[in-house]
């Protein structure tokens, strides 16, 4: 029997995109210089594992029998994950949060129901996203339609491009000023499946199933190019004083960022066992997943609460990280060690 291949160079990079997350988020300053750090270096972690979800979702439905089976069986682990962490575990900070704004008890209602299962709460715009654009690809895959994927994925960027960097030019045209109150009335943001799931996802797929590769040094090449390029996007505003960065702001290099680092990790192969491979793929899955209840919910609050240290300042950045990286590994080892098929449910990379 064939041993399934394991992309080990995907799982030590999706690691790697999982701290990147870490420090985005634990950037929490307005300083300019750190914010370079959380818009250049780490923007494309999560579309990165948009990417990886999709190329491995193409493997799963290529290798099944019943791709039908397969996808409920894909959907069902991911809405388990949405249930336990963003209507269970995160469920008291949302209702915390809309608790303090004193509203009626249907308009309560109302943003719970659209933070929660519309948008997702916190990093769990994340789960929402791909339980959506999977439904999306498997669509496509039971018309064979790979044009309709290739359609999303350019409707979804150009979409998100337009949202989140040039509002200010645009805002200005009725249809667009129309079609950007409706982005905001109902998600707020970009990260929704539209923007982001379909368009990362949908590139993972399509790389997955239309065996697009290329060497290493020229993905490595490529993700320096357009990490060159972000630096000057973010720097535009400071080069050019031009009225036009006001309002609007260039962010689009970081989408070549995320497909070149995955290209990359794609053919990176490290000398290291299916195991030790599996456990980091589940262990960043996990960081994922815990990291922000860590940070909003414990270390923010102690060192506002017990210190005097500046809690958002760009001194704790670093030991934001490291304090929220150890608590994650001590607590994915224990669940580990107990080996309990429900609880194993969540670390499931």
């Amino acid at each position: 029997m064939k041993q399934k291949k394991i992309y080990n160079g995907i799982d030590i990079v999706k690691l790697i995109s999982a701290i990147c997350i870490v420090l985005l988020h634990t950037i929490e300053t307005t300083a300019w210089y750190p914010c370079e750090v959380k818009f250049v270096f780490t923007r494309f972690a999560v579309p990165f594992f948009f990417i990886t979800s999709g190329f491995f979702f193409y493997k799963g439905l290529k290798k099944s029998d019943d791709k039908k089976k397969y996808f409920l069986h894909y959907e069902k682990h991911l809405i388990f994950l949405f249930i336990v962490w963003a209507v269970i575990i995160y469920a008291p900070v949302t209702i915390v949060t809309y608790a303090k704004q004193h509203l009626e008890i249907w308009e309560f209602l109302l943003v719970y129901f659209r933070r929660v299962f519309v948008i997702g709460p916190g990093p769990y715009w994340y789960l929402v996203a791909m339980i959506w654009s999977a439904g999306f690809l498997y669509y496509c895959e039971k018309r064979r339609s790979d044009n309709l994927i290739i359609t999303g994925i350019i409707v979804g960027l150009a979409l998100m491009i337009m949202y989140s960097c040039f509002q200010g030019v645009l805002g200005t045209i009725t249809i667009f000023s129309w079609f950007f109150k409706a982005v905001y009335t109902v998600y707020s943001f970009e990260f929704n499946f539209i923007m982001y799931g379909i368009p990362f996802m949908g590139m993972g797929y399509l790389i997955s199933k239309k065996e697009i590769k290329i060497k290493q040094s020229n993905a490595l090449l490529g993700f320096v190019f357009f990490t060159i390029l972000r630096i000057i996007e973010y720097n535009l505003p400071i080069i050019f004083s031009s009225e036009f960065f006001k309002n609007n702001t260039l962010s689009i290099a970081f989408i070549g960022q995320a497909i070149f680092i995955f290209l990359f990790a794609k053919e990176w192969s490290i000398n290291i066992s299916r195991k030790t491979s599996e456990l980091l793929r589940k262990f960043s899955t996990w960081v994922y997943l815990t990291h922000a209840i860590i940070l909003y919910n414990i270390i923010n609050p102690i060192l506002e609460c017990f210190t005097n240290l500046d809690t958002y300042g760009w001194e704790m950045i670093f030991p934001k990280v490291l304090v929220i990286i150890i608590i994650c590994l001590i607590l994915f080892m224990i669940i580990k060690k107990l080996d309990n098929k429900y609880l194993n449910k969540l670390i499931d990379g």
